[in-house]
């Protein structure tokens, strides 16, 4: 193995991962397009909110958010910015190490610790901990004959943009081009969703509320001419203020279009006892969902 101090290597920008630390698996989740989910039914599911307790929530430290936003930054901008931030990220010099295999980059380190490399070759910054010894310790157990290490002190090694091409074995300038006309196409696909979102929580929030249930005096969420229930947070916090085990709850927080707004009275009575209140409306003269919710909060 030789052990080499070089000034030139790659950036990938696909993905990183900090050294010593063993990387979060991603979780697969289905998206479901707007038109399909208007046909799955809801009735009899709970929205499972009510159990959601401020025990639950952590907030991040200022050092998570922070690495959180700069990590996230790329996907922050804009297809005009993008092409500036990828060119000013390309002419960074910020490598510390890299492994070659036969002479090809097969995986690099940076300064702050994060790592990139092909299958098989990446694993062994993590098994090296950021120790520079340790990985040509390993470098040289695996591959005795055709590895490499080359250090580089910082600052002074090659750009980020020269070490995509070598790590990649592509034009770093095409790949920018990419990734805006990506970013281009994106938006113009978040904008035309968002469009659609906004009309229809326009509609929602718009909807008459022909009931609203008040216990003690306080509005805890209404319902439609449908008999959709709208409650959330007013009637969980005034759960735990009267010590209601969240999981009395489960019924209120069920879905049930047949339900009459008498029947959900009476729920709510199950629950809270006989200082529940239910005013009713004519759909002319109902309040909108969005003004129950102002006088909920």
């Amino acid at each position: 193995m030789q052990l080499s101090h070089s000034h030139s290597i790659p950036e990938q920008y696909h993905k990183r991962t900090q050294a010593g630390k063993s990387a979060q698996p991603s979780q697969d989740g289905s998206e479901v397009s707007a038109d399909k989910s208007l046909s799955i039914r809801l009735e009899g599911k709970q929205n499972l909110t009510y159990l959601l307790k401020s025990g639950h929530i952590r907030v991040a430290s200022e050092e998570e958010m922070n690495r959180l936003n700069q990590d996230m930054h790329g996907l922050t901008l804009g297809a005009k910015d993008l092409a500036v931030h990828y060119q000013r990220q390309g002419q960074q010099q910020d490598m510390r190490a890299m492994i070659k295999i036969d002479g090809q980059v097969m995986a690099y380190l940076r300064d702050d610790g994060s790592f990139a490399g092909h299958k098989g070759v990446e694993d062994l910054f993590r098994q090296a901990g950021g120790d520079i010894k340790k990985l040509q310790s390993l470098v040289e157990q695996q591959y005795p004959r055709s590895g490499e290490v080359e250090v580089f002190e910082s600052g002074e090694g090659p750009t980020n943009a020269e070490v995509f091409e070598l790590f990649n074995g592509r034009s770093f300038q095409v790949f920018i081009k990419e990734q805006v006309a990506s970013r281009k196409e994106t938006e113009y696909t978040q904008q035309l969703a968002q469009d659609e979102a906004y009309r229809r929580k326009l509609m929602f929030d718009q909807s008459p509320q022909t009931a609203v249930f008040r216990v003690g005096g306080v509005v805890v969420g209404s319902m439609d001419e449908k008999g959709f229930a709208d409650v959330g947070q007013a009637l969980t916090a005034l759960a735990d203020e009267r010590g209601v085990e969240r999981a009395q709850l489960k019924s209120l927080f069920t879905l049930d279009f047949d339900r009459t707004p008498d029947e959900y009275k009476a729920l709510l009575s199950d629950v809270f006892g006989d200082d529940v209140q239910l005013d009713t409306f004519t759909v002319e003269q109902a309040p909108s969902r969005a003004e129950v919710r102002r006088l909920s909060q």
